[in-house]
């Protein structure tokens, strides 16, 4: 009897035991859960792909590199046209790209972004420079967009906002103005007039043919393709240590590329012909406080951000939303600048108010292209080298002489104060200049 009683006080001890386990286990469990929940899905990723579009630049052949990427569902895509002597690294720099990279912040915003190389530039075709003129670099943008909106590149696009860098930013004005093709426009480190003495004795100065430059000895550049000098990609940042790290300038002068010295000179006049003045969407202009190469003299005053949009108002169309902004403590790569991820929500922010990205994903995982070989352009005809062999000998004598003239030129003008009334007297040129000629017709402005 003992040992029954015995027993059966066991197995109780046992049954509680179990059940207290059993609770534990299960609250311990439940917390998991909350913490982790059993097969939570990882975020979402951008899907990026490199693309090579075929196009036609001045009448000849040629390709449009870039990388596409898309987040989940997306249905409005950014155009990303870099400036002078860069490539596409400068919207996707990869240094610190949490900090520095546009594209990425861009997708995490959901909106698509293409990043392409310009003509003339990093994995693009590099025509002779006589084909290279700015206007076939517009065309070629285009030609581009069009491919967005029509679906050749793998998702049709319903719309479309073209952002651009310094001469980028130029492209991006000019072919909106010409085309229509485009939603709206971010024009950063540009404006309708420059500071034309610094652009030419901080920039130009400090270039010389690439073919002398070990990067490119081997490309069979001809000598109107330049790139910068050893050791002054500086120029283009402020410089302190509040403003600039040291290792993007490094990165930068590792990864220039190139600019052509007949596209420089061809686009000399993009606002005596202003053909925005027609041009009805949002537009959102983003400069640098410090930016020598758009401040002052005959360039917008950078005080602030109500000056710079009182300066472009007048170049654009009637029913366009023209809003700016000026970033402190920044000179002219924005994105490359510790205040790039200011500049980045700023102009996403006006993104999102004026266009939208719709019903996309958002803050998604980055994506990365796998490498793709670009299609090589035809060789050039011996008509077509014997043109550039006629361009080049009338350009690159005269701009080294203006090269000689701007050595003695310390760059003048500043931030704060630039000739009054220029934004007025400039429109007004460039508006009747518009009105009276008129848009050239596309095979004009294509060379075909």
């Amino acid at each position: 009897m003992r040992s029954t009683l015995a027993a059966l006080k066991n197995l109780r001890s046992q049954n509680v035991f179990r059940r207290v386990v059993t609770l534990a286990g299960g609250l311990l469990l439940g917390a998991s859960a909350a913490v982790a929940p059993a097969g939570a899905a990882e975020p979402a990723a951008t899907t990026c792909q490199n693309v090579a579009v075929p196009v036609t630049a001045a009448g000849q052949a040629a390709t449009i590199a870039g990388t596409l990427c898309t987040p989940p569902g997306a249905t409005t895509v950014q155009i990303l046209v870099h400036g002078w002597s860069y490539a596409r690294y400068y919207w996707d720099a990869p240094y610190e790209p949490d900090t520095y990279s546009y594209v990425r912040a861009a997708n995490k915003r959901g909106y698509a972004t293409l990043n392409i190389d310009r003509l003339g530039d990093g994995q693009s075709t590099r025509p002779l420079s006589a084909f290279d003129n700015f206007y076939a670099d517009v065309s070629t943008v285009h030609q581009v967009i069009t491919a967005l909106r029509d679906g050749r590149l793998g998702t049709p696009f319903s719309k479309v906002i073209e952002v651009g860098h310094s001469l980028g930013g130029i492209v991006t004005m000019t072919e909106a103005g010409l085309y229509k093709d485009v939603d709206a426009i971010m024009p950063t480190a540009i404006a309708h007039s420059l500071n034309y003495v610094n652009v030419v004795s901080k920039i130009i100065a400090d270039d010389y043919p690439a073919a002398l430059d070990p990067k490119f000895a081997a490309a069979g550049l001809d000598p109107a393709y330049l790139t910068s000098y050893p050791g002054t990609r500086g120029g283009f940042y402020l410089g302190s240590p509040s403003s600039t790290d040291p290792g993007v300038v490094a990165k930068d002068e590792q990864l220039k590329d190139t600019g052509n010295l007949v596209e420089l000179a061809t686009l000399a006049g993009y606002n005596v012909l202003n053909v925005d003045r027609t041009l009805n969407i949002p537009v959102y202009t983003v400069v640098g406080q410090h930016d020598p190469f758009i401040c002052g003299l005959l360039g917008p005053s950078c005080s602030d951000s109500k000056a710079l949009a009182d300066f472009e108002r007048p170049f654009y169309g009637p029913q366009a939303t023209v809003v700016a902004d000026v970033v402190p403590n920044t000179a002219h790569d924005l994105q490359l600048e510790k205040s790039a991820p200011e500049s980045n929500a700023r102009m996403l922010d006006f993104a999102d108010k004026y266009v939208g990205a719709g019903n996309a994903v958002r803050n998604t995982a980055p994506g990365a292209a796998a490498a793709t070989a670009v299609p090589q352009a035809p060789a050039p005809s011996l008509a077509a080298k014997a043109v550039n062999a006629t361009v080049v000998q009338a350009v690159v004598p005269a701009v080294a002489l203006l090269q000689r003239a701007s050595n003695v030129v310390p760059g003048i003008g500043d931030n704060k104060d630039p000739i009054p009334g220029m934004a007025q007297a400039l429109s007004t040129i460039g508006n009747l200049t518009d009105s009276l000629v008129g848009t050239f017709p596309e095979g004009v402005i294509a060379g075909t």
